[in-house]
């Protein structure tokens, strides 16, 4: 099975709802910010390495820099036989429970840690095909939708998730090729900013009306850059401003992390070239969010 370009596209506008489902079926029972620290910071990587061999049979690697904490998992299948077949079969069926014991896991070990990273990072491939699923999630975020201060639809909006083909992952049980960085919170929110764009015109409501075939995001020189191309395919009963849509998501998130140290945001409309300068961050506050 091979991971096309034009399937993926297709898959990316789902592959957070898809993602955030996973997440959702985490068990968190008794789970409760009145939790006493239990685990050392410098045992959280072993500690999470061996819960899942324990206590699920699962064997993990796991890496940690200096603010990132990652999970390397290697699977036998990632993408159901039916991808790119039917729209509605992504993730192989096996791969779920899998995930979900290595994120109640994780999430039970590090917010019971005296110091925890501000970032983790799942990192899940088929060794078969050579397929890299990643999940990235704030601990922040994680601490605060155990404790109810966020409601979980929205943690599961704030996870980043990435599916690519990987070639060199064939074979690979201990993760030889994955490159452990420190996840910055700029890239964190541009990539997260892009996915909830892509999730929001494929929701019920607009995605009968709108097409999502591609949108990314990035952070350079402290400016953020969103290229996307969101084609209209219908008509909804109200009219929808692509462009305005794109600038609340925006301001919603930077807002809610209370991001303040970047210089401006430029948005490209692949389609028509069209490109729009929003350059003053405190302009965010005038925006209606969603």
């Amino acid at each position: 099975m091979r991971l096309k370009q034009s399937s993926r596209n297709s898959a990316r506008s789902v592959l957070f709802s898809k993602s955030a489902a996973i997440i959702l079926s985490l068990v968190v029972a008794g789970c409760s910010p009145e939790i006493k620290p239990t685990y050392k910071e410098k045992d959280i990587p072993y500690i999470i390495k061996k819960i899942c061999k324990e206590e699920y049979k699962l064997d993990v690697t796991t890496y940690r820099t200096n603010n990132t904490l990652w999970i390397y998992a290697p699977v036998e299948k990632i993408l159901h036989d039916e991808y790119g077949l039917k729209q509605d079969k992504y993730f192989d069926e096996s791969l779920n429970n899998k995930l979900r014991n290595i994120l109640t896991t994780t999430g039970r070990v590090l917010i019971s840690s005296d110091n925890a990273p501000e970032f983790y990072a799942l990192v899940a491939s088929d060794i078969n095909v050579g397929i890299d699923y990643t999940l990235i999630g704030n601990v922040l975020d994680m601490k605060k939708s155990y404790a109810n201060f966020i409601p979980w639809t929205e943690a599961n909006r704030r996870y980043v998730f990435r599916l690519k083909a990987a070639p060199e992952s064939i074979g690979d049980k201990t993760g030889f090729h994955i490159v452990e960085t420190d996840i910055e919170l700029p890239d964190f929110l541009a990539e997260q900013i892009a996915q909830r764009i892509s999730g929001r015109f494929a929701e019920e409501g607009l995605g009968k009306n709108f097409k999502v075939e591609k949108v990314e995001g990035k952070f350079k020189n402290r400016i953020f850059y969103f290229d996307y191309s969101i084609q209209q395919t219908g008509s909804p009963k109200e009219y929808v401003d692509i462009r305005q849509e794109i600038l609340k998501i925006i301001a919603y998130c930077l807002l809610t992390y209370d991001f303040k140290d970047f210089s401006g945001i430029a948005l490209k409309d692949v389609r028509t070239q069209d490109v729009f300068d929003f350059l003053s961050p405190t302009a965010l506050k005038l925006i209606k969010q969603p």
